[in-house]
C-alpha cells in the first residue's frame, strides 16, 4: 500500500483521510458530509464517524508507542481482528426486540476490553438484504491491539456478551490474526496506529469467509479464490485497495479464513463480478465443483463460505456516541437530508415559475 491517500493537518497528530483525486464525485462529496446508508442501520455523529475514504491515518512524526504503526515484524496488522458473521438477523429475544440492538449492545459492551481499538459494522451493499432480513445482511469487524490468543481471558465478559447480545441466533465469532495482504508488502491496518482505522462508507468491500479444512494450498492461493486478483484487475489500481488474508485461530469455529477485498468506490456491476468470481472459485474449493450460478443468488453457509459485498455502515471509537444512540441519530440524518431535498425542490420550482413570468 502506498501514502498517496493520506494528509497531514496541522491541527491533529493523525489526519483525516482525504478523498482520493481521482475517485468519483460522491466519494469526494463524503469528505465534508455524512453519506446515507439505506437500510436499517444508523449513523453515529461523533464517536461512530465515517471515514472520509479507506485509506487509513498513519503516524505524523511521532514517537509515543500508542502512536507507532500497528505492524508486527511481517508487515501485518499486530493484534486481534474479530469477525463476527450472522446467518440470522432473527431478534434475540427477550432480551431485545430487534437484530440491531443486539447487535449494538454487543458493540458497546466491546469498547470495555482493555484492548479494544476500533469496531467496523458492515452493511449489505445490496440493501434490499438489510431491509429484508436475509442471512448476512450485517458483519461486524473489530479491532484489538491484543494478541488472539488472550482476547477472551483479558475480557471474559465479552463472550458472555455475545451470547445475550446474539440469544438463539446462530452466529459465528471469529477470532483472526492478520496473515497476508495483496498487493503489500504491509496491510493497510498494519500502517495505522491503534484505534485510528476509518473506513469510508462511499467504499465496497468484498468478504469471503471459508472453511478450508485441511487444504495446505489454501494460503498459497488465496489472492486467486477470494477474488483480490480479479477485483485489482476489474477496479484498476485507481480504484482498487487492497486485500487481508486473516486466519482463524479457534480450531473449533466454523470457519478457517476470513479475506476482506476492498474495491473502492466501485460501481455495482464491478462489484457483482467479483462476487461471481470469488462465488466460482470458493466452490471449487470447498467441493471440487462449480457451482457458482446456483450459490450466486442463494445462501452459501451449508457449502462452507460465504462471500458477500459490504459498505461500512459506520466506524465504532472507544469514546464518543453511545452505540445504543445509533438509532436517534440514524433519524435526525434522515429528517434533515429529506428537508434538505424539500427545500431544493421547492426553490428549483419558484426560480422556474420566476423565469416563465
Amino acid at each position: 500500500s502506498d501514502f498517496r491517500h493520506i494528509r497531514e493537518t496541522p491541527h491533529d497528530t493523525f489526519s483525516r483521510i482525504g478523498p482520493h483525486p481521482h475517485s468519483h464525485p460522491r466519494a469526494a462529496m463524503s469528505a465534508s458530509c455524512p453519506c446515507a446508508v439505506v437500510a436499517l442501520a444508523c449513523r453515529a455523529a461523533a464517536g461512530m464517524t465515517p471515514c472520509r475514504r479507506a485509506r487509513r491515518a498513519t503516524v505524523a512524526r511521532s514517537s509515543t508507542k500508542l502512536e507507532q504503526p500497528a505492524c508486527n515484524e511481517k508487515g501485518m496488522y499486530d493484534g486481534t481482528v474479530l469477525f463476527h458473521v450472522f446467518p440470522q438477523l432473527t431478534p434475540p429475544t427477550p432480551i431485545f426486540s430487534t437484530f440491531l440492538e443486539g447487535a449494538l449492545h454487543v458493540a458497546e459492551v466491546a469498547k470495555s476490553h482493555p484492548a479494544y481499538a476500533t469496531a467496523h459494522f458492515h452493511e449489505a451493499h445490496d440493501s434490499e438484504k438489510v431491509l429484508r432480513e436475509l442471512p448476512h445482511g450485517y458483519l461486524a469487524m473489530t479491532l484489538f491491539s491484543c494478541a488472539p490468543e488472550v482476547l477472551w481471558t483479558t475480557f471474559e465478559d465479552l463472550k458472555e456478551c455475545l451470547d445475550i447480545g446474539h440469544n438463539g441466533q446462530t452466529h459465528h465469532p471469529l477470532v483472526c490474526r492478520e496473515t497476508s495482504a495483496f498487493p503489500g508488502p504491509k496491510s493497510a491496518l498494519a500502517q495505522a496506529p491503534h484505534g485510528k482505522v476509518r473506513y469510508a462508507e462511499t467504499d465496497a468491500t468484498v468478504v469471503v469467509v471459508i472453511n478450508a479444512g485441511t487444504n495446505d494450498d489454501v494460503e498459497k492461493s488465496w489472492t486467486e479464490w477470494s477474488g483480490a486478483e480479479e477485483a485489482r484487475r476489474v477496479c484498476g489500481d485507481e480504484s482498487f485497495l487492497g486485500a487481508t488474508l486473516h486466519t482463524c485461530i479457534d480450531t473449533e469455529a466454523k470457519y478457517t479464513h476470513v479475506v476482506r477485498v476492498e474495491l473502492g468506490n466501485a460501481d455495482d456491476e464491478t462489484v457483482e463480478a467479483v462476487v461471481r468470481h470469488a462465488t466460482t472459485r470458493c466452490a471449487k474449493l470447498v467441493n471440487g465443483t462449480d457451482q457458482s450460478t446456483k450459490l450466486a443468488n442463494g445462501d452459501s453457509t451449508k457449502n462452507g463460505f460465504v462471500v458477500e459485498a459490504y459498505r461500512v455502515a459506520f466506524n465504532v471509537e472507544k469514546k464518543g456516541t453511545p452505540a445504543g444512540a445509533l438509532f436517534a441519530v440514524r433519524e435526525l440524518q434522515k429528517k434533515a437530508r429529506e428537508n434538505e431535498k424539500e427545500k431544493v425542490a421547492f426553490e428549483a420550482k419558484a426560480a422556474a415559475k420566476s423565469a416563465q413570468a
